[in-house]
């Protein structure tokens, strides 16, 4: 449907004129061809002056340069909106349609090449996805895989642990029991003899004997308890921990406090012994690496089926952002890195807060049960 004035002008078209004839412009003039062009006025001028319906042919140019034949009917309109002078209302029968369909056939290829294509990006996808999740279950077989082969290696060097202990246990025994034993009935044998030397230097190189066998003795002692401290056996773990603190304070002269917090709970003797010998090597390295500082605070804090134990000291400190089991080890302190490993051996954990001139801080934590039921 177009609306046209008398000289051609084109003052209107609906949505099917413009689709199917893509020459029109409001505004301009009915693109009809230049030889039929004086027809198509007169044409108009018979439909402006009647009242009557008139047939007719159109002869329309196309973009590219072709024509196209229309026919149409025409008739006179009078509408308020578009101002003065004569309108004609042109209606083109079968406005088009080859055109409309060539169109419609045209967008229906487009729409099918791009489902096409769409079709074929989404295989692409799915494939990717099946890429990603088979990579995603190798990934994660490996992960399991890895996972149990280092809870393998784990309870492995976990056993190896308790086995060594049990070892220094039976060794530090067999010492104190035989060894310990004979020692002392060497002592006195040899202090029954005493009264029966008469000269002078039987009985000086006698006493050099006793000397000897005491020192034996001093040696048998530290080996014993180095192999395994009787007092946790016999005292339990915080009197044994008491018992090292004194006995290092009075070595070194430094002043060190224990502190005790929470209620005391009975620890697996894993556990026990792992975290006295931390202790042990904590205050070792104070002793060798801290200078002189003027406290030294071994503190242990009982919880709800947990433990922490922190060694302090106000001493030279060194830097320990970077204190990674592999640099320890590269700068030569495998003390550090074998306190690690022994903790990590009954599942607990070591920190190490230092830096240059603040001291250190050396804190262990472990979780166990209540009631000790994790003991072997």
């Amino acid at each position: 449907m177009l609306i046209v004035r008398r000289c051609g002008a084109l003052e209107a078209a609906n949505a099917s004129a413009r689709e199917a004839l893509s020459g029109l412009r409001i505004g301009g003039f009915v693109p009809v061809q230049d030889a039929a062009r004086d027809d198509f006025r007169r044409y108009l001028d018979r439909c402006a002056s009647s009242t009557a319906t008139l047939p007719g042919t159109l002869f329309l140019q196309c973009d590219d340069g072709g024509l196209e034949r229309h026919c149409c009917h025409g008739t006179r309109a009078r509408l308020s909106g578009f101002g003065d002078g004569s309108l004609v209302l042109l209606h083109l029968d079968g406005l088009g349609l080859g055109r409309r369909f060539n169109i419609l056939a045209s967008k229906l290829h487009d729409a099918r090449r791009v489902m096409q294509e769409r079709r074929r990006r989404a295989r692409e996808m799915q494939a990717l996805l099946r890429e990603r999740e088979e990579l995603l279950g190798r990934l994660k077989a490996d992960a399991t895989a890895r996972l149990a082969a280092e809870r393998e290696r784990d309870e492995v060097l976990a056993r190896l642990y308790r086995a060594g202990q049990d070892e220094r246990r039976r060794l530090a025994r067999d010492l104190h029991d035989h060894a310990g034993q004979h020692l002392v009935a060497l002592n006195f044998g040899l202090r029954r003899l005493l009264p029966h030397l008469t000269q002078p230097d039987a009985r000086m190189e006698l006493d050099r004997l006793l000397e000897q066998a005491q020192d034996v003795g001093e040696a048998l002692r530290r080996v014993t308890l180095e192999l395994r401290p009787a007092a946790l056996d016999e005292f339990g773990f915080v009197t044994a921990l008491r018992y090292l603190v004194d006995e290092w304070s009075r070595t070194t002269l430094m002043a060190t406090e224990l502190q005790v917090s929470g209620e005391e709970l009975h620890l697996p003797a894993e556990h026990a012994i792992t975290l006295y010998r931390i202790t042990q090597e904590a205050l070792t390295n104070v002793a060798k690496h801290a200078g002189l500082p003027s406290y030294v605070s071994v503190v242990l804090l009982f919880g709800a089926g947990r433990l922490t134990l922190t060694i302090d000291d106000d001493g030279a400190g060194f830097e320990a952002d970077g204190a990674s089991a592999h640099s320890l080890t590269s700068q030569g302190k495998l003390g550090l890195s074998g306190m690690r490993e022994r903790m990590a051996l009954i599942g607990g954990s070591l920190e190490i807060e230092s830096s240059p001139g603040q001291g250190t801080s050396v804190v262990a934590r472990v979780r166990f049960g209540k009631d000790g039921s994790n003991d072997d």
